[in-house]
């Protein structure tokens, strides 16, 4: 039995994912950080009911949060095969009317959630001698976007992050 950790999951890509992944006998880890109602629908909306689910609620962007949900997952599946790091969010504004909190709070989130969630299950996947770590992007790394400054920016160190991970 495969297990996966989708941070992220409450809604968007992250619930199809998670979807797609229940539909493959997947057993979930499901993170969210605000809708206890969003996760719980989603569940409700699984095909395979008979599948072992949990969810945990946390920050990504908070270290020691992040690893409570490293650490969920593996108390209680004993083994992670995918890690998939989706958690992400947007608070655009032309540069000259960005404020610090909103570039911080999206680097936060998008770039070092990211980072927080593989610096916490790396070592358990190299002792495991497998894993898969996908971290969700956009091309708005790539190309930039106007009204990004600090979407564009977390995306883009992502991408960074991730080449610099398989290498």
């Amino acid at each position: 039995m495969k297990t996966a950790i989708i941070t992220g999951a409450s809604k968007g890509i992250g619930a199809v994912i998670a979807k797609r992944l229940n539909e493959l006998n997947y057993n979930l880890v499901l993170n969210y950080r605000s809708s206890t109602a969003l996760m719980e629908e989603l569940i409700e909306g699984f095909t395979d009911k008979e599948r072992k689910n949990i969810i945990v609620k946390c920050d990504v962007s908070v270290y020691d949060d992040a690893k409570k949900l490293i650490d969920a997952a593996y108390n209680t599946f004993g083994t992670v095969d995918v890690l998939i790091n989706n958690a992400g969010i947007t608070k655009d504004n032309l540069l000259p009317l960005m404020t610090e909190e909103e570039f911080d709070q999206v680097i936060d989130t998008n770039l070092k959630g990211t980072f927080n969630c593989c610096k916490h299950i790396a070592r358990r996947m190299v002792r495991q001698k497998q894993g898969r770590i996908v971290n969700i992007s956009s091309v708005v790394g790539l190309a930039g976007n106007a009204g990004q400054v600090n979407y564009s920016a977390s995306k883009a160190g992502v991408i960074g992050m991730t080449k610099s991970m398989a290498r």
